[in-house]
């Protein structure tokens, strides 16, 4: 009776209440006119009480984390109280719809209890990481949980069918419960256990009248809910002030107004009392700037410095900043210290600067580094290049000097350099490749080979490289090939006078016609020979296969 007596509009929010438990009363006339119109009455009495409530909420309590919390409470609560509109006087002729409503119904039950876990949880560790956390884990057990039901179509979890699903409206006796069920109800009771035991311990040092109540709160809600389960839901059309949904919204209700009264969940009630000892240097005024309440640090400024500081930041003094914001009767003007801040900017850009400069001079010397290792990079390659081709060159070299543009074996010793040229052309190129710039087919092999066969008819001999131009061979494998390629050339071009050349899947093919036979080099690579009808058959592989030749 304390709390009706303090608070007028506690009468009031009851008598409606009741109101509202009338009105479903009369939901079993059997005129469909009477029915309907009071079961609108009750639906919207119910919501109107829950959304006043939660304009009470917003009003009373001040911008945390538990005011986020109560408000989420509401709006689940409008969807618990919206469900029994939607399944009962909307889709009753939709059997898929119904039975999502039946699905649906876990989330509120799920998400209220969860909610008040999270408040009673804040309330106790205070609004701290590690209240924060665990809120965060219970919140997203019971979405995920909510998740499940919903999806009960897909795995049959929560409730298994005992008919077909598309005649499933989840209706008594055509559905059994499945684990995913007891899983959500005995997370719901776990929930509010923890809570009531939390809310218990913490409300017993603060009100023992309000602890009465949340204890009578509780009993009640628990007798009902047993009466609701075993008596009514037994009993034919018969009818009852409020359904199970609506008393658990309204129970939760009650035990948040407890909280509040108590001044468990804090509340801006008293504010000016609250606001006079504040130490920090706040000023509110009305829409003529004239002073109606302040802190106990007061705002030393004059009028004309809060006409400025209406339309932004204003700085009293060097150190003095002077800001105010428009409120719903007036202004708020506030002043904060910034000669740390200043000092602090000062050494920032002081600092700056600093950094400026060394990371110019990183990055020159970022670029110098990059520079060099590309021109270490290059030289590696030329060197590599250089030793690779340089016995050729020292050939040619050589072959020009003693050669006579005027003797008759002149164009047979060019024809020489020219072959010499082209393997050194080609071993350049192919020395510049790299194994991540070569195609997984490619025709580098078959092109080498080709260059070196068309500077062969210098020479007078009829070479051609023939069959299939593309090949899969790693380039370390390319270069073995055509180096052993060009070391049989070169063995056999004073008695070669027809050849030609083709890619195998494992290496190469060179078939000769030879004045006489030549004694091979040693490739470095399994060669296999065959002489048939005066022709020479040269098999280079990339690879041993089943012994040497």
């Amino acid at each position: 009776m304390g709390i009706l007596k303090e608070h007028k509009t506690t009468s009031l929010f009851i008598l409606v209440f009741l109101l509202a438990g009338v009105c479903n009363l009369f939901t079993g006339t059997p005129n469909s006119f009477v029915n309907s119109l009071m079961f609108s009455l009750n639906y919207i009495i119910l919501t109107g009480l829950v959304l006043f409530w939660a304009r009470t909420v917003r009003s009373r309590i001040p911008p945390t984390q538990i005011r986020v919390y109560l408000i989420v409470s509401e709006v689940f609560m409008i969807f618990y109280i919206m469900q029994r509109v939607f399944k009962y006087r909307i889709v009753t002729n939709s059997v898929t719809a119904e039975r999502y409503t039946l699905y649906a119904y876990s989330v509120p039950r799920l998400m209220l209890p969860a909610l008040l876990l999270a408040i009673a949880i804040n309330l106790a560790l205070g609004n701290n990481r590690l209240s924060r956390r665990i809120e965060a884990a219970f919140l997203l057990s019971a979405g995920a949980l909510s998740a499940i039901s919903l999806t009960n179509d897909l795995h049959f979890f929560v409730y298994r069918p005992k008919v077909e699903l598309d005649v499933f409206r989840g209706a008594g006796g055509t559905y059994s419960w499945g684990p995913g069920f007891y899983i959500i109800y005995t997370c719901i009771v776990l929930a509010l256990l923890v809570s009531y035991g939390i809310l218990f311990r913490v409300m017993r040092k603060k009100d023992r009248k309000l602890l009465t109540a949340l204890v009578a709160t509780v009993i009640i809600w628990i007798s009902y809910c047993l009466f609701y389960s075993l008596v009514y839901k037994r009993m034919d059309n018969a009818t009852i002030m409020y359904h199970q949904a609506e008393f658990d919204c309204f129970t939760m209700v009650l035990i948040f107004e407890c909280c509040l009264r108590s001044r468990l969940i804090p509340h801006n009630i008293n504010y000016v009392g609250f606001f006079k000892n504040m130490k920090v240097p706040i000023l509110i005024t009305d829409t003529e700037l004239n002073s109606v309440h302040s802190t106990a640090l007061s705002v030393d400024v004059d009028q004309a410095e809060l006409v400025l500081a209406k339309d932004g930041p204003f700085y009293h003094d060097e150190d003095t900043k002077l800001q105010g914001m428009k409120i719903r009767a007036g202004y708020t003007f506030w002043t904060s210290d910034e000669h740390e801040l200043r000092k602090q900017r000062s050494r920032l850009a002081e600092a700056n600067q600093l950094l400026s400069e060394e990371n110019d001079l990183i990055s020159v010397e970022n670029k110098l580094k990059e520079q060099k290792a590309r021109l270490e990079a290059q030289g590696r390659v030329y060197r590599m290049i250089t030793n690779a081709i340089s016995s050729k060159q020292m050939k040619i070299e050589d072959i020009l000097n003693k050669t006579d543009p005027e003797s008759s074996g002149f164009s047979d010793s060019l024809g020489k350099v020219c072959v010499y040229n082209a393997y050194s052309k080609r071993k350049a190129n192919l020395l510049l490749l790299t194994d991540s710039a070569l195609p997984d087919s490619n025709r580098e092999l078959f092109l080498a080979l080709a260059e070196s066969c068309r500077f062969l008819r210098c020479c007078g001999i009829d070479a051609a490289a023939i069959g299939e131009e593309y090949s899969s061979f790693p380039l370390d494998t390319v270069n073995r090939l055509y180096d052993a390629f060009e070391e049989v050339i070169e063995t056999c071009l004073q008695s070669l006078s027809r050849m030609t050349v083709s890619i195998l899947p494992n290496g190469i093919r060179i078939a000769m016609e030879v004045r006489e036979m030549p004694d091979l080099p040693d490739v470095g690579l399994p060669v296999k020979s065959k002489e048939s009808d005066g022709i020479l058959f040269l098999t280079i592989l990339c690879k041993e296969e089943g012994g040497a030749a």
